[in-house]
């Protein structure tokens, strides 16, 4: 009867020890499984780029767009392409790849490279939380009504009757970042920077508006809230 107690309570400890490991192992798989992860980077070259270009300089916006996609499969990883094409499939369907990726705990933050037919610029996508890609470069997320009532924006407004709300490239450099705030129950808040200024070509920018992305504990976007106006030295 010894003897079978000890065999008992050895398997026992044996499944233990394994279900311990498995668990371990999940754990470490929901921390490193980013559904966007480092292969997703492309670091296009010239050459590259110019013989896309080439490719498909004949093309309208649309054709342009999937002309480009088409192309790019030549030259980057499947998973890159797959990230240019979920970025065209977003509410604002703008073509884009990824450049960088920096993690930042909950929620990662993606450098992205917009091509086009007669010039490239530069943004930030917001990665790996829920959902999985939040384009900040989209003005139309934006709860803009809210700014709309702010004195600031108010006053530059009767200054400035043609003001619009844009996304300035030097605010999205591939060496910048958005400023990141804490919240309660560890949650994250991103603070991104856009551009107030009239619609001429040579207009200057006039200020910029600060809104906020939250995500709450689980990494789950809770909303982008207007949080103020910072008018820029002339």
């Amino acid at each position: 009867m010894a003897l079978l107690k000890r065999r008992i309570a050895g398997a026992l400890a044996v499944i233990g020890v394994a279900s311990l490991i498995t668990f371990l192992q999940v754990e470490a798989n929901h921390e490193t499984d980013d559904q966007i992860g480092e292969e997703a980077i492309w670091n296009a070259g010239p050459e590259d780029l110019s013989a896309i270009g080439q490719a498909c300089k004949m093309n309208d916006a649309t054709q342009y767009q999937e002309c480009f996609i088409e192309q790019m499969g030549e030259y980057a990883s499947s998973d890159a392409v797959a990230f240019a094409q979920t970025m065209v499939s977003q509410k604002s369907r703008k073509l884009g790849y990824l450049t960088g990726l920096r993690e930042y705990g909950l929620v990662d933050l993606g450098s992205v490279v917009y091509p086009g037919n007669a010039s490239v610029n530069h943004g930030w996508v917001l990665l790996n939380g829920i959902p999985a890609l939040v384009n900040v470069d989209d003005v139309t997320i934006l709860p803009k009504s809210a700014m709309e009532k702010d004195a600031q924006f108010v006053a530059l407004r009767q200054s400035h009757p043609y003001m619009q709300l844009i996304v300035n490239d030097e605010q999205r450099k591939p060496d910048s970042s958005p400023q990141i705030e804490r919240l309660a129950r560890d949650g994250e808040r991103f603070l991104v920077p856009y551009t107030l200024q009239e619609t001429c070509a040579n207009c200057p920018p006039l200020a910029q508006a600060i809104f906020g992305f939250d995500f709450n504990e689980a990494g789950k976007l809770m909303g982008a809230k207007f949080l103020r106006i910072e008018r820029l030295r002339p």
